[in-house]
This record gives structure tokens, sequence and C-alpha cells, in this order.
């Protein structure tokens, strides 16, 4: 058997709504490091579950960070410039999850923006955006945010396109393969 690092969540912003989406993200065994964008409020007793808290600017999260596959970011800063920034930068990484917190409308003006620059977004880039992040759980308390961004997470962390089980055909879960040796 081979033991795996747990996988990572990195959420970029600084506010209250952060800390339910942290406690969860450790539940269902995510490391977690938080970045935030203010030296001010960048330290462990604000995010007192967090794995790391780290302060940088936006565009420089992969100078402070290692990212790989096994890495999933959420963009949760609540701040337009530094939204952008974060998410330009965190396209330069391989992580296959980018969840941005906000509205459909607001990711459409954040791509207007970025178009008037002459960047436009590939097809493949576009495909790691999830915005707005989460599953359509219907809550709307800062729990019930935290559990449908993890529960997207967490499905995408497996491979698995988010669906009711009902609708699932076949086993629910992986089951491990039994082999017979004759060394028993």
């Amino acid at each position: 058997d081979s033991v795996c690092a747990p996988p990572e969540l990195v959420i970029c912003g600084s506010g209250h709504d952060i800390n339910p989406v942290i406690e969860l993200a450790k539940r269902v065994g995510f490391n977690v490091t938080v970045v935030t964008f203010r030296d001010i409020i960048a330290n462990d007793t604000r995010f007192p579950t967090a794995d790391r808290v780290q302060t940088t600017a936006p565009a420089d999260i992969r100078d402070s960070i290692t990212f790989d596959t096994d890495t999933y970011a959420v963009i949760m800063s609540h701040n337009f410039v530094d939204d952008r920034l974060a998410l330009d930068e965190l396209l330069s990484t391989p992580t296959e999850y980018i969840g941005m917190v906000g509205s459909r409308e607001r990711f459409e003006e954040m791509q207007d923006a970025f178009t008037a620059e002459g960047r436009q977004f590939s097809t493949s880039e576009l495909n790691r955006i999830y915005t707005p992040a989460g599953l359509d759980l219907g809550g709307g308390t800062p729990f019930h945010i935290a559990q449908s961004i993890i529960a997207e997470v967490t499905a995408i962390h497996h491979g698995r396109v988010p669906q009711h089980l009902t609708d699932r055909t076949g086993p629910i879960h992986k089951r491990p393969s039994v082999s017979q040796s004759g060394n028993e």
C-alpha cells in the first residue's frame, strides 16, 4: 500500500466567511493554506484551524506556494482587482480547480477587463474555473456556502462530476480488489 499526501486547498482571502470553508475542508482531509493579501490580518489567530497562513501579493502567489495537480484553489477575497490578479496567477499553475466566489456577472465583468487588456482565456483555462464556486445546495449561510464549495472541490478531487447518487449507476465507492496469495 502506498501513502499519499493529503490534497491541498489554497484559499485566497481574509474575510470571516473563510473559516467555515477551512473547517469543512479539514474535516474531509485537506491540508489548508490561507493566502491573504493584507499583512494586518495574516495571523494564526484569525484562522486557527488552517495549516498555514501566508501573506503575499495576488500576483506573487506562486512565489509563496507550490502547486501541483493535487492542489485546489478557492478565491474569496471579495476584491475585484485582487481576485482578478489571483485568478491570472492561479491559471499559471497545474491546479485543476480554481473556484471563485461571486456572481456569474462579476466573472463576466472580469473577463471583459482581461479582454480589454488583450488576455483571452483558453478553453482549457475556462474548464478549470468554477464560478460561482460550489454546488447548488440552496443554502445561503456561511456554512451552507462552505458546504457547497467543499462538496464541489471534493468531487473534483475524486475525479467525479457532481451528481445525485440516485442517478449514479454502479457502485457508489471504489471497491478494493482482493487478491489471494499462497503466503497466508
